[in-house]
């Protein structure tokens, strides 16, 4: 187009994509406005008008955004025939498609056009020099359901819940602050981040939390009750704030790590074997069921699939924070567990095929692009790398 468009001419796009009308070229269109600065008052007041605000729905529309960022591709372009059909939870159809226009103007729609583009089998490592991590970039869902796209917000006061203030720093992270009082009833928070990216949150009573790749936090706006409870999925490094009166727990699942202020990391991907709770420094109890463990600086409790509480005495900190200082960091890792990193901070989808024997031990920079990171991986003999519609193919 020649010039910007009217409002009228961007509703009516909109109305389209909601309904699912939009061609491909449309929706592309949609996701470059939706990013310009003129029109982001346009495009919330749009958005503000179908996220439901029924606190009653406050769950599954916690439950609707991981669904959104796990297929927010599938919904806009037919399926290729021999993809795996995958069967999710029904979810507001509205809500859901207003969520993934955010999502997309920040920035997945264009890694989705990418990847999905024809590319001629190749040597991985030529085509995918322009994939870097994601940085500092988030979704945040307030407690009425809206949702904020932190990267492309504007810094400061962002929402005020409550006797609570939202703000965004001069850094780019978030800041809850809490003022004389509290809410009579909890207004809970979420902040998602996607693959390929991290984020950093400092909750109302002073905890500061970094969340990793393909993480969800989901919080009070104020602490109210008489512990400190937040829901993780994924994985994120806590600095818990001192209170003897009041525990700050974390729960994943049926897991509850229990401590009064201290530091510590918990790894609970849904595609890893085992959930591990790290402790740095201070004192965690670690629960599951009937079962209760205490950890010591420097240790590791790994719960398994069948609810046993493994606990490792001298865990290695340096490939737990790893990801936290911008590292990947193999230690005697196999390819599956290499290639699962990979993507989860790229954002790319990886097929392994045959039996590859070698074991990766190393440290290589997050910053840099996959390509490099393949190079090296590469260059160790034993594992290849081509690339075909936008996937990594992985061979001995």
């Amino acid at each position: 187009m020649n010039q910007d468009p009217d409002a009228s001419f961007l509703k009516e796009l909109f109305a389209r994509f909601l309904d699912n009308r939009c061609s491909e070229e449309e929706i592309r269109l949609l996701m470059e406005y939706a990013e310009k600065e003129e029109y982001r008052e346009l495009f919330s007041g749009m958005i503000g008008q179908v996220v439901t605000t029924d606190h009653a729905e406050e769950e599954s529309l916690y439950a609707m955004h991981r669904d959104v960022i796990d297929e927010v591709g599938t919904r806009i372009t037919p399926p290729a025939p021999a993809r795996k059909t995958v069967v999710r939870r029904r979810v507001p159809y509205r809500v859901a498609a207003a969520v993934a226009l955010l999502l997309l103007a920040g920035g997945v729609w264009r890694w989705y056009s990418r990847s999905h583009t024809q590319t001629p089998a190749g040597t991985a490592v030529a085509h995918m020099q322009s994939i870097t991590p994601g940085g500092n970039k988030a979704i945040l869902i307030l407690a009425n359901g809206a949702a904020v796209t932190l990267d492309s917000t504007a810094n400061g006061l962002l929402a005020q819940q409550g006797q609570t203030q939202v703000i965004k720093s001069a850094t780019g992270n978030l800041v809850y602050t809490s003022t004389a009082g509290a809410s009579a009833e909890p207004l809970y928070n979420s902040i998602i981040t996607p693959k390929g990216v991290q984020y950093q949150v400092t909750l109302s009573d002073g905890t500061r939390v970094w969340l990793n790749a393909s993480s969800t936090l989901r919080f009070p706006a104020s602490f109210t009750g008489a512990n400190r409870q937040v829901t993780l999925t994924g994985e994120a490094y806590f600095e818990a704030a001192i209170n003897a009166e009041k525990p700050f727990v974390v729960a994943v699942d049926s897991l509850r790590v229990t401590v009064l202020g201290t530091n510590f990391n918990i790894m609970a991907y849904k595609e890893e074997r085992t959930i591990n709770t790290t402790l740095l420094n201070g004192a965690v109890s670690v629960s599951e069921g009937n079962t209760t463990t205490l950890l010591k600086p420097g240790e590791q409790a790994q719960l398994g699939q069948q609810g046993n509480i493994r606990v490792v005495k001298k865990a290695d900190i340096r490939a737990v924070m790893a990801w936290k200082n911008r590292l990947f960091w193999f230690e005697q890792d196999d390819i599956h567990t290499v290639m699962r990193q990979l993507s989860r901070e790229y954002n790319i989808e990886v097929e392994i095929r045959g039996n590859i024997q070698r074991h990766f031990t190393g440290s290589i920079p997050r910053d840099v692009n996959v390509s490099t990171v393949l190079e090296v991986l590469q260059k160790t003999g034993g594992v290849h790398f081509t690339m075909n519609n936008g996937k990594i193919i992985v061979t001995p």
